[in-house]
């Protein structure tokens, strides 16, 4: 079941959702490598935090209390 990007099932086990979640932000790292060749430190520190880390800190507190 998901609800409001919670992916959760029957048992209240996360294991899917983290999954998801890590896949999410694989992803985007790759978005970023494949497209972005040449940069910065901190450019490339300033596309990690905003476009992987928001997906793998989203409703950490649901899951990881």
């Amino acid at each position: 079941m998901k609800d409001l990007g919670v992916v959760f099932d029957s048992e209240l086990s996360f294991a899917s959702h983290c999954k998801e979640k890590i896949n999410r932000a694989n992803s985007m790292l790759d978005l970023i490598k494949r497209n972005f060749i040449y940069l910065a430190e901190e450019v490339y520190v300033t596309l990690y935090k905003s476009l992987v880390r928001c997906h793998l800190e989203y409703a950490n507190s649901a899951w990881n209390p």
